[in-house]
C-alpha cells in the first residue's frame, strides 16, 4: 500500500539527464537499478528493518487528470511509490532523500491530493502521509502491522540505524545487536526482543520487552524484560545521554553476570508459539 509522489519539472530548463538520476542513487549502497520493456525501478532494500521501496521511470505517464494542471511544469514519468503502512521514522528518511533529489535536479511534486504541482515540502509531505496512513488504516485495517508508540518506535528505529555507529563509539568491545520484535502466534502478545550472549559486554536496545539469553553449550531462553532486570539490573549502567530507556553491560560485569544465568533460567517462558515479526511491520499510529 503506497501514495505516489509524481515528479515535475520547469519546461524552461533544460531536459533532464537521467544518468546523473542514476549516479545520484548508485552513491547510496543500497538502491539497485533494474529494467524492464516499461519501467526502470530504482529500488531500495533494507536489511535492518527488512523492508524496500522503490522510484519508478516509466514509458508512460501515471499522473491521472494532468491536463488540470499547470503547463508550465512537464510530468518527466518519475514517481515515488511511498509506502504507507511502515513506521514514521523511516517515512521521513525516505523523504528527506527525496528533498535532496529534487533540490539537485530543480524538481518539483504532485499527488493527487494537490491542487496542483507544487515545490517539495517536507512538512506538507509528511502531513499528506500521516492523512494517508490514517484514511488507509480506516479503510482496510492494519492488516499484518502491529501498533506501537511513536516516541518509543522512533527511538527503537533510531537505534537500530545506529547499531554500526554505536559499535565504533563502543570501539567493538561490545556487542550491539539487532532488534527483532516478536510476536505470540497463539496470544497475539508481541514486543522487541534482542540477543544477550551471556558473558559478552553488551549494549541494550530502548524499550525492551524480551531477552534472549544464549550460552555456548545450552540451549537459549526467552526472559521478559521485567524478570530480566529484577534479576540483572545491579550488572547495567544506563546510558540516557544517547537514547532513553538504554544500558549497557560492562566487561567486569559481563563476567559476574554469568552466575545470574541460573536465576535467568529459572524465570524463562516457553517461546515456541513466537514468531519473529519485521522491523518494519510495527507502525506508530493509534487504533
Amino acid at each position: 500500500m503506497a501514495i505516489y509522489i509524481h515528479f515535475f519539472r520547469d519546461s524552461n530548463l533544460e531536459k533532464l539527464d537521467f544518468l546523473k538520476v542514476f549516479e545520484f542513487f548508485e552513491s547510496y549502497p543500497n538502491f539497485k537499478i533494474y529494467y524492464t520493456d516499461e519501467e526502470v525501478q530504482i529500488v531500495y532494500r533494507d536489511d535492518d528493518f527488512k523492508f524496500s521501496y522503490r522510484y519508478l521511470i516509466t514509458k508512460k505517464s501515471r499522473v491521472s487528470q494532468i491536463y488540470k494542471l499547470d503547463p508550465q511544469f512537464l510530468n518527466i514519468n518519475f514517481l515515488l511509490e511511498l509506502p504507507l503502512l511502515v513506521p514514521s521514522f523511516l517515512v521521513k528518511e525516505i523523504l528527506a532523500l527525496t528533498q535532496k533529489l529534487c533540490k539537485l535536479f530543480d524538481l518539483v511534486i504532485y499527488n493527487d491530493a494537490f491542487d496542483d504541482v507544487q515545490p517539495f515540502n517536507l512538512a506538507d509531505v509528511v502531513v499528506l502521509f500521516e492523512e494517508s496512513r490514517r484514511e488507509a488504516v480506516a479503510q482496510y485495517g492494519l492488516q499484518d502491522k502491529l501498533p506501537f508508540e511513536k516516541n518509543k518506535l522512533d527511538e527503537v528505529c533510531r537505534y537500530q540505524r545506529s547499531i554500526s555507529s554505536l559499535r565504533e563509539y563502543y570501539n567493538h568491545e561490545y556487542e550491539v545487536n539487532l532488534v527483532e520484535p516478536i510476536l505470540d502466534k497463539i496470544t497475539n502478545e508481541y514486543g522487541i526482543s534482542v540477543i544477550w550472549n551471556v558473558g559478552k559486554p553488551t549494549v541494550f536496545p530502548p524499550h525492551l520487552s524480551y531477552v534472549y539469553v544464549k550460552e555456548e553449550q545450552n540451549i537459549p531462553f526467552l526472559v521478559r524484560r521485567k524478570d530480566f532486570m529484577s534479576i540483572m539490573r545491579k550488572h547495567l549502567v544506563e546510558v540516557d545521554d544517547f537514547l532513553p530507556d538504554m544500558y549497557i553491560l560492562r566487561p567486569k560485569q559481563a563476567k559476574a553476570s554469568r552466575k545470574a544465568v541460573n536465576r535467568l533460567r529459572k524465570v524463562a517462558i516457553i517461546d515456541q508459539n513466537f514468531k519473529l515479526v519485521r522491523l518494519a511491520n510495527l507502525i506508530d499510529i493509534d487504533v
